[in-house]
């Protein structure tokens, strides 16, 4: 059995992403280019430096590197897509709020000028 080199199949996905990979490497938290290129030739790139470059990718390996789900589980990492969800949950229990908000305070200002009638 060949082993897949991990390196190679880091800088295929960041070579055919949409972003450039100047901005891959500083959202994944790397200071220069340098550090990507270190990385993309080792062959047993550590998964935690690969989940560096996921996330900043917004990518699962998973496809490419089964493991790599097994990897994450046992560490305990959020699964990517998974912050999204959560983040649009979020956004959609912020927008409830804010909709009750704005209903009570038309009510309080209609009080308000019934009040001064």
């Amino acid at each position: 059995m060949t082993r897949k080199h991990i390196g190679r199949i880091l800088d295929s996905v960041a070579e055919n992403h949409a972003f450039p990979k100047v901005e891959i490497i500083e959202r994944a938290g790397y200071a220069s280019q340098s550090t990507y290129y270190k990385h993309i030739i080792q062959q047993n790139l550590s998964f935690r430096i690969l989940y560096k470059y996921a996330r900043a990718m917004n990518y699962n390996f998973s496809r490419e590197l089964p493991e790599f789900v097994k990897w994450m589980q046992k560490n305990n990492v959020p699964a990517l897509g998974t912050m999204n969800k959560e983040f649009d949950e979020l956004v959609q229990e912020l927008n409830k709020w804010k909709e009750k908000y704005y209903s009570l305070l038309e009510k309080y200002n209609t009080l308000l000028e019934e009040s001064k009638k």
